[in-house]
């Protein structure tokens, strides 16, 4: 319990991250609010209890914000998906705008503060639902499959998700009423359904708490088979390598997936089955053409790309670069990266494969520099590459965020290296949740 107060209305007085409302106890104690809005009075129940801060769940909203909705989803407030829905879609992205500004407000850096009055609205996704290119779920007895309660380990079961388009929660349904399916589900931890833009299919990736027998692939082909979006089963975990496809409905499907992208030209992107790519594809072009309005790159510019994935930026970048150099550890992805320059004709580009840290410091042994550096890290950051960028960098970098709170002090240790921000632009890749995405233009003074 939170304590005795608990049950008396809390005024919310700001969305901060996370998605939270944010509101206090009388003893002074911060409360951090699941599915509240700014300006709103709410009565809670208590969550979960830590020294300094207590988390709470709406019970009744006596007095609600204009923008609030009724959240379209039936598992919405137990899963611990979506944080959102409560909130038409442009006050989401305004929400999520006030959250980043508030961030670079309470950080130490006066350049910051002032930054956070001059923070552009959200660029808003083309879908609000149904824009997820893949969905994972958790396996629950009876091979029912579904989310992690809020800070729980528990698994809410789903029928459905209405983050994923319909080709992907008809597969869903298709599953559950499938013996193969339910033949297998005993040995697996999770699933991955993946959608193949270019073909339309489906690939299914099962996760295994053993190594495969004969009679999991046999089942694995008669589900490819008799499921008619499936184009391929695919079998993961530890201890032993990717297997399959299993039941392919053509001869033409394989490991890879593949999406067009519009950029000067069209571009033909794969990815293989297990590999990364970003799940928004429609909002990602719009992602791609910020980072090309940013990075403004010159004939004669090389260009460094670090945590480079399968050339999502470095080849839209390489049509107006004469180089680009990309860095990045998982080898899945170098490997669709080199096959992607191939496949599009592109002959400016190289890759390695590396720890991005370890590369860099490399670089600058060989006294290598670049025009412009586009950084796109996992949702750690990138603390320790600071110093290592200003050294490496002769005019800019574009640095490509998922975590406002790692941004504001990656941004605070970029401006001691000499670094000037023009240009902070938040773009939503996850609508209906509280995640963040931001595309920042660093320059050198």
């Amino acid at each position: 319990m939170v304590n005795d107060t608990k049950s008396d209305p809390f005024t919310i007085k700001k969305v901060v991250n996370g998605g939270y409302g944010l509101s206090s106890l009388k003893a002074g104690k911060t409360v951090l609010i699941k599915y509240a809005l700014p300006g709103e009075t709410v009565c809670a129940i208590p969550l979960e209890k830590k020294k300094h801060l207590e988390y709470a769940q709406i019970t009744e909203t006596i007095a609600s914000h204009p923008h609030r909705v009724s959240a379209p989803c039936s598992y919405y407030g137990t899963c611990g998906g979506c944080d959102l829905q409560h909130a038409e879609y442009m006050f989401q992205c305004a929400i999520k705008q006030q959250i980043i500004a508030d961030l670079l407000f309470r950080q130490p850096s006066m350049t910051l503060k002032e930054l956070s009055a001059y923070i552009p609205l959200t660029i808003s996704a083309p879908l609000e639902f149904g824009y997820r290119q893949r969905i994972r779920l958790k396996i629950i007895n009876g091979g029912r499959f579904g989310f992690n309660k809020f800070h729980s380990h528990d698994v809410i079961a789903i029928n459905k998700c209405l983050l994923a388009p319909p080709i992907i929660n008809n597969c869903l349904k298709a599953l559950l009423e499938r013996d193969e399916y339910l033949n297998l589900a005993p040995s697996l931890e999770e699933l991955e359904i993946l959608h193949n833009p270019c073909t339309d299919s489906l690939n299914l990736l099962l996760h295994f708490n053993r190594r495969p027998r004969s009679a999991d692939q046999k089942n694995a082909e008669r589900l490819g088979k008799n499921i008619k979006t499936l184009s391929g089963v695919f079998f993961s975990g530890n201890g032993f390598s990717m297997q399959g496809p299993f039941g392919q409905q053509n001869c033409s499907a394989g490991k890879r997936m593949s999406t067009i992208l519009q950029a000067d030209r069209p571009l033909s992107l794969s990815w293989e089955v297990g590999g990364f790519c970003q799940v928004n594809m429609k909002q990602n072009e719009r992602l791609v053409e910020l980072v090309l309005r940013f990075s403004a790159p010159l004939p004669s510019d090389r260009v460094l790309d670090l945590y480079s994935g399968m050339g999502n930026f470095a080849l839209p970048v390489a049509l107006r670069a004469t180089h680009v150099h990309g860095i990045e550890n998982q080898g899945s992805a170098i490997r669709s990266a080199c096959f992607n320059s191939f496949q599009n004709h592109i002959a400016n580009t190289t890759f390695e494969k590396s720890d991005v840290l370890e590369s860099c410091k490399r670089l600058i042994n060989r006294k290598a520099t670049f025009d412009v550096i586009i950084c796109d890290p996992p949702r750690q950051g990138m603390p320790a590459l600071a110093p290592l960028l200003g050294l490496l960098t002769k005019r800019k970098i574009v640095y490509i965020s998922c975590d406002p709170a790692t941004l504001c002090r990656d941004l605070d240790h970029l401006l001691k290296q000499g670094f000037t921000i023009n240009g902070l632009q938040p773009i939503d890749m996850f609508p209906q949740t509280h995640h963040i995405e931001t595309v920042t233009l660093l320059e050198k003074n």
